[in-house]
């Protein structure tokens, strides 16, 4: 896999900030790559269209990343949540067909990857295995530089951090 970089997304909401990877040598972010696809299949765009609505609205303006909105998928995680989990933003939890890879930093600060239909019961299976596979390295990258003191959570300012010169992580490849 190819170095990454991590940049802002969506930082206007007041309970979450989201960032997203960039592959080294792209124009678009992981996400973008994510919602154009699927904005543009017209059996799909209403479910991308609940999707950025339930990023946007619940997690980035309303409640939060509540640990249960997101399932666990190895060491990353998946959007929607499970179909217990009742959100009046999505109105079909289950089967439905997207997964958005992504991993759950704290309650204010999430990285978003790319997704797939999912085509198969298993995350690792179908045309979901391929994203699962990406987001599942990019999470280890990830968590190893915050074990690592590379890169810090700043809670005040909903920002990740280089860990000792508190410049904002667009300036460290992954």
């Amino acid at each position: 896999m190819s170095n990454f970089a991590l940049e802002i997304f969506d930082d206007e909401g007041s309970k979450c900030v989201f960032y997203t990877v960039v592959i080294d040598g792209e124009e678009i972010s992981e996400t973008e790559k994510f919602f154009v696809k699927f904005f543009n299949m017209p059996e799909l765009k209403s479910y991308a269209s609940e999707l950025a609505s339930f990023l946007t609205k619940t997690i980035g303006e309303k409640r939060g990343a509540i640990d249960s909105f997101f399932r666990d998928e190895r060491k990353a995680h998946a959007l929607p949540p499970n179909p217990n989990i009742e959100i009046e933003e999505i109105s079909i939890l289950d089967n439905f067909p997207l997964r958005l890879y992504c991993l759950r930093i704290s309650q204010s600060c999430v990285i978003l990857f790319n997704g797939a239909e999912k085509t198969s019961q298993a995350a690792q299976d179908g045309a979901t295995s391929m994203s699962f596979h990406d987001a599942n390295i990019y999470a280890d990258r990830i968590l190893k530089a915050f074990a690592d003191n590379d890169i810090k959570l700043c809670e005040k300012k909903r920002e990740i951090l280089d860990y000792y010169e508190n410049t904002k992580i667009t300036e460290i490849l992954f």
